[in-house]
């Protein structure tokens, strides 16, 4: 595999289940030309998100909550 810098353009907020793992479906466009691709080509990627502290990913689902009910009751 080759790393390729993309442009993210649209993306299906369902998940899909298969292989025992959850997909997100998205459209990219590249930010340079690559010559080995041909239009109309597929593919899949794993997309680098950076790096979360374990902490953040176990709490800020309930800290944006918070945050929204917060928000709503006018604090």
């Amino acid at each position: 595999g080759q790393a390729l810098n993309v442009t993210l353009e649209q993306l299906i907020p369902v998940a899909v289940a298969e292989d025992g793992r959850n997909y997100f479906r998205l459209e990219a466009a590249l930010a340079e030309e690559a010559d080995f691709l041909r239009p109309g080509m597929r593919g899949v990627a794993k997309i680098d998100m950076g790096e979360r502290k374990l902490l953040w990913i176990w709490t800020h689902s309930l800290i944006d909550r918070l945050r929204m009910w917060a928000w709503s009751v006018g604090l």
